[in-house]
């Protein structure tokens, strides 16, 4: 954030950041959790059900062509008319990593997509798996948004001091590092929500339990920070 050109293109980021915040808190968590609400109450499909029905089958499938590791965790599921399937998952535990090929799983299936399979005593969600915690997105929305605010304000503070003019001040430097570690918390928050399967309200509660001693260091450094007259700035060569 040296330059007026820097600062702007900042400042349209931070924007782009708190608009993006906003989609997902007021459209996106809502839209999960209400295909959440359908998935659960959704009833046992009948006999004449078709697959676009709003009705819940296992079906069994056979396992095959499983691959595990960073950024695979699919299986191919082939159920006993020969239709096949390639369903993704978020990791591979609790069950994934434990099949082999040949192995026999039940599947859930609602609206044609295979929700989860279980064998072996357990469940694993699948990628189109609607039960997927909102908190997880929700933690990213707060986190992201908080800091495109931060960031924003540290920009347009900025450029109402004069980017092309003088250095930025202590406190502007603050704002920025913020910025950025409630951005961090934000999805690191999501990241352990997600990952531990937790309810709604824990994104936000993490989030704020990671973003409080952040704040508080802040406020303290700010309260530090000399207030000194702008500095000439000087760019700096590459």
């Amino acid at each position: 954030m040296c330059n007026s050109g820097t600062a702007i293109l900042y400042l349209l980021a931070g924007v782009f950041g708190v608009v993006f915040a906003v989609w997902v808190a007021c459209t996106l968590v809502p839209d999960t959790i209400a295909d959440e609400r359908a998935y659960r109450s959704a009833p046992a499909c009948a006999r004449t059900a078709t697959g676009t029905d709003d009705c819940v089958r296992e079906r069994e499938f056979t396992v095959s062509d499983i691959r595990l590791g960073k950024d695979r965790h699919k299986a191919t599921l082939t159920d006993s008319a020969g239709g096949v399937r390639r369903v993704g998952f978020a990791g591979d535990d609790p069950l994934l990593s434990r099949l082999s090929d040949g192995d026999r799983v039940t599947g859930t299936v609602w609206h044609g997509a295979v929700q989860e399979i279980a064998a072996k005593g357990t469940r694993q969600g699948a990628w189109a798996r609607p039960v997927n915690p909102p908190g997880a997105d929700l933690a990213a929305a707060l986190g992201v948004g908080t800091a495109c605010l931060v960031l924003i304000t540290a920009c347009g503070w900025r450029l109402r001091q004069g980017a092309d003019r003088t250095e930025p001040t202590r406190r502007m430097r603050h704002l920025v590092r913020l910025a950025f570690g409630l951005g961090v918390a934000g999805v690191a928050a999501a990241v352990t929500v997600a990952a531990l399967d937790l309810r709604l309200w824990t994104g936000p509660a993490l989030w704020a339990l990671l973003a409080a001693p952040m704040v508080a260091v802040a406020v303290r450094a700010w309260r530090r920070a000399p207030f000194r007259a702008p500095e000439p700035w000087t760019p700096k060569p590459l």
